[in-house]
């Protein structure tokens, strides 16, 4: 026996001995190892606005405020405005009778404040309050969700069970600065079940979370600090023992924050991977040192077509002087032309409409290509030939190929091929060697700074007025979704505490910079701080009025960020500025260095010892490299190059032919003249240096995305059984096809079709079961379809039903679901907190074709 068996023994009074073993047996039978929290009265959710009506559970408003919603009475009977009101029966022992219940009070109606039990029976709507379109009409919609994101889960439970391929969130850190609430109560440092209340906030939510993650390929990310990271991967553990975790470290602050003792400087990501994930490596570790000349900007050398130094003039190659034809508006090469004979001149008159290329050379003399058309029109038809920029100087085109030394790098497997262009076909290649590396767990780029590029980039979106604590730096939550849906173009995304609206800022980054559709949906309340509260409170307002909802989270910061980063301007037509940092490469152009050493006479540099003397003036090139006789030096370990005597200058190019990483050319001449030919033969000979850096994106170019805005709403259970609610679930019926399309409506007013087929839909839906012939004669021929909706109460004519649209539909809608309403829908929702959810999810599935 246990110390407390004995101290039960000693109770006196035998019914409270009795209760008290009986407790303790069930508390052994359930003993739990490893995390232990309470579990806390249930979340209350008040409904502002609702009007109470017999049953529902309620609240009292104390001079305009809400009281504590843990003081929660059940309307028995309403009367000229007069509510009856009961205490509700404790659930956990329903035979055991609660407070005062036997002794019904009244309230005015007016003083009364509906409010929803977590877990109780629920059936969502959403209603639309805005939208942004800034893509093609026909692309799928990211969902921005106004609710509790507890109820929001249950209903993204019905939409997308299985489906969701990355959840991201940065919920509360608890740090005790007043940041959540529970139960309507701000939660601080003095709060002693601050851990506990956390803990099983989190937990009922990442419940609900693990139904919507692909069951294999699904990932959660959860980002935290040190006040609850380690309950939080503990709970991880018991909620997800199929998941292989890992933690990363994320340094947000290089400079750190002062707490008396150590500096801190990072955060935490927890992953979550379900058993089927891998990833893919990637260019950028997010550790190793992040240089400007790193190897992860190292690309394959693109040289120039137009040859330079020796043999580069048309006389001594008419062979390789010939034409080549461009498409100036598609930047694509459309033509190798055919050498023009040594006797005929070329048409240069109509340089200007940019269509023709031909081998000029600086000085505006005729010159000729390094190969020849059949060898061109080979690599133009494998992609390893493009186009650069137009040369005003020339008139004509740079045009750019891979080398021979390159080709043969592809071949041996050191060079790889990773894209090609969908319109002019030429290829992005990269080496294959230190570019790829797997990504490590702390991460390290001064991207990753939470006030440069979260706060300070928020303010920069919505201006002063924007206030939010903390926002997450906008690359620190890219690069944590691109680690997972990198390779997953079409993934979804969804992010349930969505906060000032970084995830889909990320989502669309990331879509922009490699072509993706990746869908995003956001979650958040519209709660203000409080301090907000405060003031508002002061003033007489309460939540549910339209000026303290306005200054809300949702609507002055989500919202209005999402909108204004897709459109690239705010709402009084002011363009947003500043870059982002896509994370891609791109190839520029820079000039080579040329310095003229004039205060020598290449006549005086007559003995070793002079000439290292000029070389010690050069940083990086060491003075051994100056052997006898040396009228120059060309290396292939340095980037400099030195020209002491110009006598030797032919000897100097043709030496320099090919050496495209020097980049730094020092020639020793007193003569002005002299030093700009050579500057402008090398110049011909090996073209401007081909720098890769970050590729940047406009701000104010917005993204090809498109948003709709919802705010929850509940409905009446009899509502739905009894189908008059068709257009409040008509928007829960796009999202669950996929959000394709604009979103169809119903208007108020507008009678209920026999059947919906919207144009420009990928869905349909039956309501009168007994037109089910007009049904299938609008899907004859029909493409694009994902979902049949049908009205009926019938299971065994939904299967008959089912199977004729199948047969009807199926062949040229692949993966055609079948979908009998309103039964899936109730079914879904009608789960009582005290029943065993997994079978309620067995019904659902059986109640679908």
């Amino acid at each position: 026996m246990s110390a407390i068996d004995t101290l039960i023994a000693q109770i006196s009074d035998p019914r409270l001995r009795e209760r008290l073993t009986a407790e303790w047996d069930n508390a052994k039978k359930e003993k739990k190892f490893g995390l232990v929290f309470e579990d806390h009265l249930p979340e209350l959710l008040p409904l502002h606005g609702a009007k109470p009506r017999k049953g529902d559970l309620v609240c009292r408003r104390v001079y305009g405020q809400i009281g504590a919603l843990k003081d929660v009475w059940q309307i028995q009977s309403i009367h000229a405005g007069v509510a009856t009101c009961v205490k509700p029966r404790n659930e956990a022992h329903p035979s055991e009778p609660t407070r005062a219940a036997a002794e019904p009070v009244q309230f005015p109606v007016d003083e009364l404040l509906v409010v929803r039990e977590f877990g109780e029976p629920i059936f969502p709507a959403l209603v639309p309050v805005d939208a942004v379109q800034n893509g093609p009409a026909d692309a799928p919609w990211h969902t921005l969700i106004e609710a509790d994101n507890y109820h929001a889960l249950q209903l993204l439970d019905y939409l997308y069970a299985g489906k969701v391929d990355c959840i991201y969130i940065d919920p509360p850190y608890n740090t005790g600065a007043r940041d959540w609430k529970y139960n309507n109560d701000y939660v601080d440092g003095n709060d002693g079940w601050r851990h506990s209340k956390w803990l099983a906030f989190m937990e009922k939510r990442l419940k609900l979370a693990k139904r919507l993650l692909k069951p294999d390929t699904g990932v959660l990310i959860v980002t935290i600090d040190e006040h609850e990271v380690h309950h939080l991967g503990m709970l991880l553990e018991r909620e997800f023992p199929e998941a292989y975790r890992q933690l990363v470290t994320i340094v947000i602050n290089q400079k750190g924050v002062a707490q008396g003792r150590l500096s801190r400087a990072e955060e935490y990501a927890l992953f979550c991977f379900n058993p089927g994930v891998t990833l893919a490596a990637h260019h950028d570790d997010l550790l190793s040192p992040d240089r400007g000349d790193s190897k992860r900007f190292q690309t394959p050398r693109w040289e120039w077509l137009l040859r330079g130094g020796t043999n580069s003039r048309r006389e001594d190659r008419y062979g390789l002087f010939f034409p080549i034809t461009v498409d100036p508006e598609k930047r694509k090469i459309v033509e190798i032309g055919d050498p023009l004979p040594p006797d005929q001149q070329p048409d240069l008159s109509n340089l200007s409409d940019r269509r023709t290329a031909w081998p000029l050379r600086t000085d505006g003399t005729l010159g000729n290509w390094r190969v020849s058309p059949p060898t061109l029109r080979q690599l133009l038809a494998k992609g390893y030939v493009k186009l650069g920029g137009f040369d005003e100087a020339r008139g004509t085109w740079t045009i750019l190929y891979l080398g021979q030394k390159a080709q043969n790098q592809i071949e041996a497997g050191v060079i790889e091929i990773v894209d090609r262009h969908e319109v002019t076909g030429e290829v992005t290649v990269r080496y294959t060697e230190s570019q790829q590396r797997s990504i490590k767990t702390v991460w390290h780029r001064a991207t990753h700074d939470a006030g440069s590029y979260g706060s300070s980039l928020l303010r920069g979106i919505l201006g002063e007025g924007g206030k939010f604590s903390f926002p997450k730096s906008l690359y620190a939550t890219r690069d944590a979704v691109a680690a997972v849906v990198r390779d997953r173009p079409n993934a979804l995304i969804v992010d349930f505490f969505a906060g000032s609206g970084t995830t889909l800022n990320a989502v669309n980054l990331l879509n922009a910079t490699d072509g993706g559709s990746r869908r995003c949906i956001l979650v958040t309340n519209n709660e203000v701080s409080a301090e907000e509260a405060a003031a508002l409170s002061a003033r007489g307002l309460q939540p549910g009025d339209a000026e303290w909802e306005a200054q809300g989270i949702c609507r002055s910061v989500t919202w209005p960020r999402s909108k204004y980063t897709i459109l690239g301007q705010r709402d009084d037509g002011t363009v947003l500025t500043g870059e982002y940092l896509t994370g891609k490469t791109v190839e520029r152009e820079k000039a080579r260095s040329f310095t003229q050493i004039g205060f020598v006479d290449p006549a005086q540099l007559d003995t070793l010892p002079k000439k290292k003397q000029v070389v010690a003036l050069i940083d990086g090139l060491p003075q051994t490299l100056v052997k006898d006789p040396c009228p120059f030096i060309v290396s292939e370990g340095h980037k400099a190059s030195v020209l002491f005597d110009p006598a030797a200058a032919e000897d100097w190019l043709e030496a320099l032919d090919g050496q495209e990483h020097n980049t730094d050319f020092y020639i020793v001449t007193p003569v002005k003249r002299v030093f700009d030919q050579l500057k402008a033969q090398v110049v011909e000979l090996l073209g401007p240096i081909l720098v890769p850096e970050e590729e940047k994106r406009p701000m104010s170019a917005g993204f090809a995305a498109n948003l709709a805005y919802f705010k929850l709403d509940f409905l009446e259970k009899e509502r739905v059984s009894l189908r008059r609610a068709f257009r409040e679930i008509l928007p829960l019926l796009w999202l669950k096809a996929g959000a394709v399309g604009p979103r169809p409506e119903l208007k108020r007013g507008e009678p209920e079709p026999v059947l919906f087929a919207p144009e420009g839909s990928n869905f349909v839906v039956l309501l009168d079961e007994t037109r089910m012939g007009r049904l299938l004669k609008s899907l004859e021929g029909r493409t694009g379809l994902s979902h049949v909706f049908i009205v009926t109460d019938a299971d065994e004519s939904f299967k008959t039903m089912a199977q004729d649209v199948r047969e009807v539909a199926a062949k040229a809608n692949p993966g055609l679901a079948v979908v009998q309403l309103y039964r899936d829908y109730l079914l879904n929702f009608m789960i009582n907190k005290n029943q065993d959810r997994a079978a309620g999810h067995t019904d659902t599935q059986g109640a679908r074709a």
